[in-house]
C-alpha cells in the first residue's frame, strides 16, 4: 500500500508537495479504511483518494511524477545517458536543479521509505529506511558530494556482514563510477539478485497507471485465454447499459508481410512486431492485435462485441464502439478478481473521461466493496465535480490542485477546511470555497 509520497522539481510542480494516504488522527470516521499492522503498531490506512481541480492545475503532471519515477526504478538507465526527468521551467533558488522523489509504502507487513535526488545528468542521494518500533533506520544511504564523489554506506539492516547478498551489495557499490551515476543503486542490486531489491523493485512496478491514452494491450488475448475474465467484462458492459450483451474473441492466422501490406502498416511498427512476436497496433481507430501461435505462424486477434438490433444480433468491432463503452474497457479489468490480489495500487488519470456521473460513481464504489479484504487501492483524477459527495467520500480522500501566483502546482485535502456537517460541498467548490476552481477573465 502506498503510505505517503512526496515529490518536487517535476513540470509543474516546483516546491515539494506532499500527498498522504494516512487519515487524520482527529476524524474518528472508519469508512474506506484498512488496518495494516507495522512494527510501530496498527496504522489505519486510506484506500482511495481523488484529485480535482481546474484544467492544466497539475493534476496529471502529479500521476506522471509517479510515472517517471516508477520507470526510472524498474527500468534503469544505460550509463552515460541523460536522466531525462522534466523539470520545473521556473528557476528557485532554493531547489536549482535538483528534483526529488520519495514514497513510503507497506510491503509484506514492513513499512519503507525510498527515495532519490537527481537533475538532469545523475543522482545526487538516494536513500532506503525501514520502520522499527521507534523509527526509520537506514538500510542504505547514497550521497554524492560537492566534488563529484559518490559515497555509499550500507547498514547493518540491509544484511549481515558475512552473508553474500553484503558481500554483494558491497561489491556493487563500488561499481557506481563517473560514467554510471545515473543509475539507481536499488536497481543495480535487483538487477544482480539481491532479494530485498527485488523485492521492492517489484513493488514499483505492479504500481498500475492508466492514462486517457492508455491502450487495452493484451486485453483481447487475455479475453481469449480466460473465459470468466470475458465474461465479467461483457456481464458488466451489459450492466452498465453499453448495449454490449456479449463479448467474443476471434483469431485468424494470417501472412503478416502480406497483411501489413494491405493495410500500408509503417515500416518501424512491421519491424517492433516481428521483433517481439507480438503487439497492438491502432490504425485509425482500428486495433489490430498480432501473437504467435505454437505453429510460429502470425495471428490476428480482434475481439467482437454483440448487440441485438432490430431483434438481430450484430457483431461490432472495438472501434465501432462508443468512447465510453472503450474507456470501460480500460477500467473494468481493475474490478476483476481482486480478492485474488492482495495488493495492486492502481492510479487513474481522468477515471471520468468519457462516462456518465453514474458510471464513475458507480466504478470508485465497486473498487470500495470489493477491496474490502485487500490491499489494493485506487488514485485517481477528475473533472467531474459531481463525484464530490461527502455520503461517498471521507474529507481526507478528497484533494484540490491548483497553481499559485508562481504558477506552482499546490495540493491541500478537503479536511484542512472546516466543512460543517449537512453542507453542500459541490455548491461550496463551485462558489470558490476550496480554491482549485478556474478562474474565468472576462477581459479578454
Amino acid at each position: 500500500m502506498l503510505l505517503k509520497y512526496n515529490v518536487s522539481n517535476f513540470k509543474s510542480i516546483g516546491h515539494t508537495i506532499e500527498f498522504s494516504m494516512l487519515p487524520l488522527q482527529n476524524d474518528v470516521e472508519e469508512r474506506f479504511l484498512k488496518t495494516i499492522k507495522t512494527k510501530a503498531g496498527d496504522w489505519k490506512v486510506l484506500r482511495r483518494a481523488g484529485f480535482f481541480g481546474p484544467n492544466a492545475s497539475g493534476k496529471s503532471t502529479f500521476v506522471e511524477s509517479i510515472d517517471f519515477a516508477r520507470d526510472y526504478i524498474v527500468e534503469g538507465q544505460k550509463s552515460g545517458k541523460n536522466t531525462g526527468v522534466n523539470q520545473f521551467k521556473g528557476k528557485f533558488l532554493d531547489i536549482g536543479n535538483i528534483s526529488t522523489f520519495q514514497f513510503m509504502f507497506y510491503l509484506n507487513e514492513e513499512v519503507y521509505e525510498y527515495g532519490f535526488t537527481l537533475d538532469r545528468k545523475q543522482i545526487y542521494e538516494e536513500w532506503l529506511m525501514i520502520l522499527t518500533e521507534k523509527d526509520f533506520v537506514p538500510l542504505f544511504t547514497r550521497v554524492t558530494d560537492t566534488n563529484g564523489k559518490t559515497t555509499i554506506d550500507i547498514e547493518s539492516k540491509f544484511a549481515r556482514k558475512d552473508s553474500k547478498e553484503r558481500k554483494l551489495a558491497e561489491v556493487l557499490k563500488d561499481s557506481i563510477q563517473e560514467n554510471q551515476k545515473n543509475q539507481l543503486f536499488l536497481y543495480k542490486l535487483h538487477d544482480n539478485g539481491i532479494k530485498k531489491a527485488e523485492t521492492i523493485v517489484e513493488w514499483f512496478k505492479g504500481l498500475q497507471i492508466i492514462f486517457p491514452s492508455t491502450t487495452i494491450q493484451g486485453l483481447p488475448i487475455r479475453m481469449q485465454e480466460d473465459s470468466e475474465f470475458r465474461k465479467f467484462i461483457a456481464d458488466s458492459l451489459h450492466r452498465l447499459d453499453t448495449g454490449v450483451f456479449d463479448i467474443s474473441v476471434v483469431s485468424d492466422q494470417i501472412d503478416f508481410r502480406e497483411f501489413s501490406e494491405k493495410i500500408d502498416l509503417p515500416q518501424e511498427i512491421i519491424d517492433k512486431v516481428e521483433e517481439i512476436k507480438n503487439g497492438i497496433v491502432n490504425l485509425n481507430g482500428k486495433y489490430f492485435i498480432f501473437s504467435e501461435n505454437k505453429q510460429k505462424r502470425t495471428v490476428l486477434v480482434q475481439i467482437k462485441f454483440d448487440h441485438k438490433l432490430n431483434g438481430e444480433t450484430i457483431k461490432f468491432n472495438i472501434d465501432e464502439e462508443s468512447d465510453g463503452t472503450q474507456r470501460l474497457l480500460d477500467l473494468l479489468p481493475i474490478l476483476f478478481a481482486m480478492d485474488k490480489k492482495s495488493s495492486v495500487i492502481y492510479l487513474v488519470d481522468e477515471i471520468d473521461r468519457s462516462l456518465h456521473t453514474k458510471l464513475s460513481q458507480h466504478l470508485l464504489n465497486e473498487f470500495i466493496c470489493k477491496s474490502e479484504n485487500t490491499l489494493n487501492q485506487i488514485i485517481f483524477t477528475a473533472h467531474d465535480v459531481s463525484l464530490l459527495n461527502l455520503n461517498d467520500f471521507r474529507k481526507d480522500e478528497i484533494w484540490f490542485v491548483e497553481k499559485n501566483t508562481l504558477g506552482e502546482s499546490k495540493l491541500k485535502p478537503l479536511s484542512d477546511f472546516n466543512v460543517q456537517e449537512g453542507q453542500d460541498t459541490l455548491k461550496a467548490y463551485l462558489n470558490g470555497r476550496f480554491g482549485a476552481v478556474p478562474v474565468i477573465r472576462g477581459d479578454l
